[in-house]
């Protein structure tokens, strides 16, 4: 069985890389264009895969087409995995235009290539985000079909190359499914996102930045480890339907909360006032959303669990990333 892989330099498709070396006999093709978000092939190397005579790499930019070398390369893999994309909030605002190349014409160069290249193919998971449902008020969980709006452009984006996925698999006839997750953590994270950055400034005895009034009145997410997130993709290649949604969901925590354990690991203590810098939701970020929250049940009543806690697998991150070794991802 062969599987391909858009973006598994990245931080979560590294983990994925792992996860299916570690638990599958899959021969894998990895597709990345091998920027900033990639660190070249320093994560895959650093989980010595990427010497792996299983694992194939190709530098490409979906938002040019499949070329026909390419194509000829790759062949017919029986599973893929579409995680490439431009993630990161704060950058889509200060210029959207990376972000609809990336992820709505990088997907549709994808689709465009399997819609007539494809014979053998078993399952495509399209990997999105649950920013496309937009804020979710206190006490909702959004389930798989809730309406989206999304109110920042990286999540608009998303939601479009979403809608794209799900045209050409009614189109063509096409084996396509999509997940959605929430905020992921684990080794080797971007320096921009929030727990290495959090590590970062508590070792740096910098002031902690939240978005918040004051400690009642936060920012919420769901957090989940990266390999809950490998775990779940790997279990949906069997278990998704043609045409299918699904959520992969982790806790719900405060910023603070994830914050306070950062703190406890490092400094043997909660966060004091005098380390917490609070900072209005829209002046630090125009269109913040308070609250992002989804709905577990559908993939739990497939039979999906966890692997890993969101406590226990937080601080073994925590523990991992001060290590004098690892320091150079937060650095």
């Amino acid at each position: 069985m062969k599987i391909l892989i858009t973006g598994g330099n990245g931080f979560i498709g590294h983990h994925v890389v792992e996860h299916l070396i570690k638990n599958t006999m899959f021969d894998i093709d990895i597709i990345d264009r091998m920027n900033y978000a990639s660190s070249g092939y320093d994560r895959l190397r650093d989980v010595n895969c990427y010497d792996d005579k299983r694992i194939r790499h190709f530098c490409h930019d979906l938002t040019m087409p499949i070329t026909e070398g390419l194509a000829q390369e790759i062949g017919n893999p029986d599973y893929i995995l579409h995680m490439a994309a431009e993630t990161h909030v704060d950058r889509s605002l200060q210029n959207a235009i990376p972000f609809a190349k990336a992820n709505v014409l990088g997907t549709t160069n994808f689709l465009e290539w399997l819609k007539g290249a494809n014979k053998n193919l078993k399952r495509y998971i399209q990997f999105s985000t649950d920013e496309c449902y937009g804020p979710a008020p206190d006490g909702v969980f959004f389930k798989e079909w809730d309406r989206m709006k999304p109110s920042n452009p990286y999540a608009a984006s998303k939601a479009g190359a979403d809608m794209m996925a799900f045209s050409f698999a009614h189109a063509f006839g096409l084996p396509i499914s999509i997940s959605r997750t929430m905020n992921c953590f684990s080794e080797r994270q971007d320096i921009e996102k929030f727990v290495p950055r959090t590590i970062k400034a508590i070792l740096n005895n910098e002031k902690v930045i939240l978005h918040g009034s004051d400690r009642d009145n936060l920012s919420s997410r769901c957090w989940i480890h990266a390999r809950n997130i490998a775990s779940a993709l790997l279990f949906l290649l069997d278990k998704a339907k043609d045409e299918e949604m699904y959520h992969i969901v982790g806790e719900e925590h405060s910023v603070l909360e994830v914050a306070n354990i950062i703190s406890q690991e490092i400094k043997g203590r909660d966060l004091f006032d005098d380390e917490i810098e609070f900072v209005d939701f829209h002046k630090a970020r125009k269109g913040h959303d308070k609250r992002y929250a989804m709905s577990g049940e559908k993939l739990q009543d497939m039979g999906w669990k966890p692997t890993v806690l969101f406590e226990e697998s937080l601080r073994r991150t925590i523990q991992w990333s001060i290590r004098p070794e690892n320091r150079k991802w937060i650095s």
